[in-house]
């Protein structure tokens, strides 16, 4: 019986012990995340817009012949300049040597028929169909001449010759990019002042006008370049939802030459509210909502924001207060409400 008395205090006082232990272990606390944090503070920013252009030359012509035939002579070399109205090269004169025979045939006729007019000799209708036929052979002549002597339409380069000398010219259509298509024996550009095009999304065309200015810099090239927008293309593509916009640039030293890849910068209005630094913002993966994560009493709260405007490292939202602490480091390890702790600066 004894025994069995120490037996059982023995086995309540482990009991016991247990319990007690069991109820001094301390509860598990959770772990303060340390973040560094920044004020948002009200303020503006002037976004700048980006875009992908093309330098063309301010006017460009395919100078050609109305009617097929061979090039004789050019009297210009490609890169020569040359005034409106130069002699730029001479086709072969077949034709235009047999209508100025024709010519001088039907003139004679003309004049002969004109004095029998005078004299009664020949009636009004007689005399009109040959005057017709000599106004006619004079606008041929007139015609082949041009034809045959191609001159530049205005001051400008002789980029290059489309038909070598000696060849045989013919109605062609060439598919070089940024060229127009019309066919011609040489191509005549003015760069003394240049196009820079660019396409401008739908959303952001009510943001340009013709003379709004714009920056633009050449990879190839060190300098920034300015400009005003010349012309905007009354339509949208239907594919890229975007219309063509053209900016002219004085080019008088000819360092910006055609077909070069340009980037063009246009300034937006203020937009004005918080302003927070971009590494603030969190995407969590696999989604697509930004937020911010709000530091209040040591606290994080996650609050979804939408970018209003962003420049140099800093972006504009309205969903948040003035005077708020932001975090900027740990954001991918905070969530609703967890505790945080303030590293120093």
């Amino acid at each position: 019986m004894k025994k069995q008395i120490i037996f059982f205090t023995v086995l309540f006082v482990s009991l016991m012990s247990g319990c007690r232990s069991k109820n001094t272990i301390p509860e598990k606390t959770e772990e303060s995340i340390r973040v560094k944090t920044v004020v948002a503070a009200e303020g503006e920013i002037s976004p700048v817009n980006k875009y992908s252009g093309t330098v063309k030359a301010f006017r460009e012509a395919n100078v050609g012949a109305t009617l097929p035939g061979k090039v004789e002579k050019y009297y210009v070399r490609e890169g020569d300049f040359v005034k409106k109205g130069a002699l730029l090269a001479e086709m072969s004169g077949e034709l235009y040597t047999q209508a100025e025979a024709e010519q001088i045939a039907v003139s004679k006729d003309f004049e002969r028929v004109k004095r029998l007019l005078e004299k009664g000799s020949v009636t009004q209708q007689e005399y009109d169909h040959v005057k017709a036929m000599y106004d006619a052979t004079v606008e041929k002549t007139e015609m082949l001449r041009k034809n045959t002597r191609i001159t530049a339409p205005f001051d400008g380069i002789v980029a290059e010759y489309l038909v070598k000398e000696g060849e045989n010219y013919f109605f062609s259509l060439p598919l070089e990019p940024g060229y127009s298509m019309t066919s011609g024996l040489v191509k005549i550009i003015q760069t003394d002042q240049i196009k820079v095009v660019f396409e401008v999304n739908e959303r952001d065309l009510r943001f340009v006008k013709p003379g709004t200015g714009i920056s633009f810099v050449c990879p190839a090239l060190a300098d920034t370049f300015h400009a005003r927008v010349s012309s905007i293309k009354p339509i949208v593509s239907t594919i890229t939802r975007s219309a063509t916009v053209e900016a002219v640039c004085a080019n008088k030293n000819f360092t910006l030459l055609p077909g070069m890849s340009a980037y063009v910068f246009i300034n937006l209005p203020p937009v004005k509210g918080i302003i927070i630094p971009d590494n603030a913002i969190y995407n969590r993966q696999g989604s697509s909502i930004e937020s911010v994560f709000v530091i209040r009493d040591n606290k994080a709260h996650e609050i979804k924001v939408e970018r209003l405007a962003s420049r140099n490292g800093l972006t504009v939202v309205h969903d948040i207060e003035p005077g708020s602490l932001v975090a900027i480091t740990g954001k991918d390890k905070l969530y609703e409400n967890c505790p945080v702790i303030l590293a120093d600066k």
